[in-house]
């Protein structure tokens, strides 16, 4: 069995270093952000080898010795280098980022060659164990605010169009838990296996393994994490900059499995012509104002578009991410949006605003806004700056 774990620790060290090359050929694109992900995923690979090496070998004082560095600690500060960056990215090193490895300096100094020990002539380790957990508290709790705040946060539905921030959730939610795991592993550690090896790193070694594995296979899954997508999501977390996003609603895949018999022969008439409709549904909203007459319904769109009224009902049951009347609402408020944006409430009010888009009322729009943006109206506008109304 321990032979058994010992080469699943070198597999799954060269699975990341694999990894590691991937995130190297994509720092090109995303230099300041990826780097810290590079020397994280290459730490790990590195003890994941050397570990499982030093067990099949049978070389326990060396696993013993191996162990005991607490050279991890510099990973502590790692996780949360790539996240800041990862929210508000530079075009430049920030060299003030350095700063978070002198404490980590000092406690391996220490550790190893013992000079403040020695002077002193005290036992530090319940010291050293403290500033290990110390800071592995700090930097947990300033990485869940800062993800909860920015990339967590509850997003109204024009958010859900974008598959880049779907992207973004997953994969920091991913990767911080792969870093809790760490740190209750390491805890663990510290306080349950009190004994001469008190600072020792030798316990529970496949929780870090199975963690870092996960990760592993996202990357080579999901290499657009690395990339395009994450340039993109960092910049829209942090952005002030008004844009409205672009619709996305439709789905070539059935959103819910089709299981009634008319719907399944209706999907394969259909299937050859889902794009078309698509297409179709995009230019209507493009180029002409059907969803702001108050009270347009399905079957209005469908003599619009010259579709039957079933094809249309099919396409937003199983091909879009939304109901009709939640696509309406939707379309709607994207054009107040872009009616803001042109400055329209420079003249007019929000009641104004409410009726050009097509709502009735003044409170459904108001209900609809804040449903769809996640901010009530006059908020949305004064969290973006460039909205400048008189």
């Amino acid at each position: 069995m321990k032979t058994l774990i010992d080469l699943t620790f070198i597999l799954n060290g060269f699975l990341g270093i694999i990894c590691f090359i991937i995130v190297l050929i994509s720092i090109k694109s995303n230099r300041y952000i990826n780097i810290y992900l590079a020397i994280m995923i290459f730490g790990a690979s590195f003890r994941f080898i050397s570990r499982g090496y030093l067990g099949l070998t049978d070389q326990i004082e060396f696993v013993s010795d191996f162990s005991k560095s607490i050279a991890y600690v510099f990973g502590f500060a790692l996780p949360s280098l790539y996240f800041k960056h990862l929210v508000f990215p530079k075009l430049s090193f920030d060299y003030k980022s350095l700063a978070h490895f002198i404490l980590p300096t000092i406690l391996i100094i220490e550790n190893k060659l013992h000079p403040v020990e020695n002077l002193l002539e005290v036992e530090l380790n319940g010291v050293i164990v403290f500033l290990l957990v110390a800071q592995v508290l700090y930097y947990f709790t300033g990485v869940y605010l800062l993800l909860r705040k920015h990339i967590w946060k509850k997003t109204g539905q024009l958010e859900m169009e974008s598959e880049q921030t779907v992207l973004m959730k997953r994969w920091t939610f991913v990767l911080f838990t792969t870093f809790t795991l760490l740190a209750v592993r390491l805890f663990t550690a510290l306080f349950f296996m009190q004994n001469k090896e008190f600072i020792s790193d030798n316990y529970f070694v496949w929780i870090n393994s199975a963690a870092w594995f996960v990760v592993f296979i996202m990357i080579l899954t999901s290499p657009t994490i690395l990339n395009g997508y994450i340039t993109e999501i960092s910049k829209a977390a942090k952005a002030v900059e008004f844009q409205p996003k672009q619709m996305s609603n439709w789905r070539i895949k059935p959103t819910t499995k089709i299981s009634n018999a008319q719907d399944l022969q209706l999907s394969i008439k259909m299937n050859l012509r889902l794009e078309e409709y698509f297409l179709k549904m995009d230019e209507v909203i493009e180029k002409e104002n059907y969803f702001l007459k108050p009270g347009f319904t399905i079957e209005e769109l469908a003599t619009k578009l010259a579709i039957p009224k079933s094809h249309l009902n099919f396409l937003f049951k199983y091909h879009s991410e939304t109901s009709f009347l939640d696509f309406k609402k939707v379309v709607r408020i994207k054009k107040a949006l872009e009616l803001i944006e042109d400055g329209y409430l420079k003249t007019n009010t929000f009641e104004s605003l409410a009726l050009k888009v097509g709502f009735t009322t003044y409170n459904t729009f108001y209900t609809s806004f804040k449903e769809v943006t996640g901010q009530a109206p006059q908020k949305f506008i004064d969290s973006n700056v460039n909205l400048v109304i008189a």
